[in-house]
């Protein structure tokens, strides 16, 4: 093989690998989502955290810093937000999922 075939061969198989080593990361990459608290009027709302969804758990961490979490998943970790913040006046917490895109419609 000629040098020139032999570094065309190697850059090809760089580029394979790199496209293989992006694959496995995004398939394998947790899932991003925020904790919104909803209190009083339906748009009072605010984030209380965000976190990454694994396949077996849930880490999240408040927006202040001083709550981390580890859950078995997203909805338990939910709920544990929900019950610390009753206290607060916060009626609900709700899960938004942030890798997903959201259209809302506007109609006057």
């Amino acid at each position: 093989m000629t040098g020139l075939a032999e570094v065309e061969q190697t850059a090809e198989v760089d580029t394979a690998f790199t496209i293989l080593l992006h694959e496995v990361a995004r398939e394998e990459a947790p899932r991003l989502f925020a904790l919104v608290e909803e209190y009083g009027e339906p748009e009072d709302v605010r984030v209380a955290g965000y976190g990454l969804a694994y396949t077996d758990r849930a880490d999240v961490n408040s927006v202040e810093g001083d709550f981390p979490l580890k859950s078995q998943d997203v909805e338990r970790a939910r709920t544990l937000f929900e019950i610390s913040s009753r206290s607060a006046g916060v009626h609900q917490v709700h899960v938004v999922w942030l890798d997903e895109t959201t259209a809302v419609a506007h109609q006057g």
